[in-house]
């Protein structure tokens, strides 16, 4: 995730990226975001769960219960491109999964825990105590036991690695984490991020739209012949133009990319938990029309997988 630059937008009426505790960083219930949704006029959102749709069926029978407010099924996948590694929003995913996109739940699903593991086999090389079961209990204090249920011994969050570590020993302060990240890997190499063109080819299959999220670092700011390769390479729908890792004069840089190209924009708050729902949620510099735009475009789009 990007950094959030500090500002305080206002509230955009709609919010396209948002995370439940069905990702393996988050700790927000779907519930919570209904709730501030049907409290602040917001009228449409979208839960992007990193690498999975798992949190679907809890979604779906949480709307029911909040008809006024729109939701979109959705996820953010993380894929390795030719250009390098990015996280991609895909919209309108359907409720059952069958055929290439049943493989693509899977391969995810294998990846979140092999990267777990290459984790605490990596501190094994290194000579430090990290067992799978030591992980498993760190993922325990955050993680719903429903979640791990359903997805198992996968990595840990950052914010929680970096805690334990520093409450073990094994580095000496928050500036230590990264560099030591990088040792981990020299001793056991992490998975890779699945390869785009194993991925999104199996989910635009399926239905959905494809927009690239958080792009200020992938498009190199404005670089725009890197933006042509990206969108050609990836196939991109849209572009999400509004987030707080995006400086508002680069919003407006991307809208206009978008209109020349016939993309759709979406925006969004990417909050991860419930304590950044006051300050965060639905809060972006998306405009209204741009909702409008992106539903027209779900509501014509033609699934080419049953």
């Amino acid at each position: 995730m990007p950094a959030i630059i500090p500002d305080q937008p206002p509230s955009a009426g709609f919010d396209l990226h948002l995370h439940t505790c069905w990702s393996y960083d988050g700790l927000a219930t779907p519930e919570a975001y209904f709730r501030a949704a049907q409290a602040q006029g917001v009228t449409c959102i979208a839960m992007t769960d990193h690498h999975v749709l798992d949190s679907l069926p809890e979604i779906t029978a949480c709307a029911r219960r909040y008809p006024l407010v729109r939701f979109v099924p959705a996820a953010e996948l993380t894929v390795t491109a030719r250009f390098g590694t990015c996280d991609l929003l895909f919209y309108g995913l359907p409720a059952e999964s069958a055929g290439d996109l049943s493989g693509v739940w899977r391969i995810y699903h294998e990846w979140q825990r092999a990267c777990g593991a290459a984790i605490s086999a990596a501190m094994h090389a290194i000579g430090l105590p990290f067992t799978d079961e030591d992980r498993l209990a760190l993922l325990r204090r955050y993680r719903p036991a429903r979640t791990i249920a359903v997805q198992g011994n996968t990595h840990v969050k950052n914010e929680m690695l970096r805690a334990y570590f520093l409450e073990q020993g094994f580095i000496s302060s928050k500036d230590d984490y990264v560099p030591f990240l990088q040792r981990l890997r020299n001793a056991r190499p992490f998975p890779p991020y699945p390869a785009a063109d194993q991925v999104v080819p199996a989910v635009k299959r399926a239905g959905a739209l494809l927009a690239i999220a958080h792009p200020f670092g992938y498009f190199q700011q404005y670089n725009e012949p890197r933006m042509d390769a990206i969108r050609c390479e990836l196939g991109l729908d849209g572009i999400e133009c509004a987030h707080g890792g995006i400086p508002p004069e680069y919003t407006e840089k991307y809208r206009r990319y978008c209109v020349r190209h016939g993309l759709f924009s979406v925006g969004g708050s990417d909050c991860h938990a419930e304590a950044h729902i006051p300050a965060r949620f639905g809060r972006h510099y998306g405009r209204p029309e741009w909702l409008d735009e992106f539903l027209q475009r779900l509501e014509t789009r033609v699934p080419k997988q049953g």
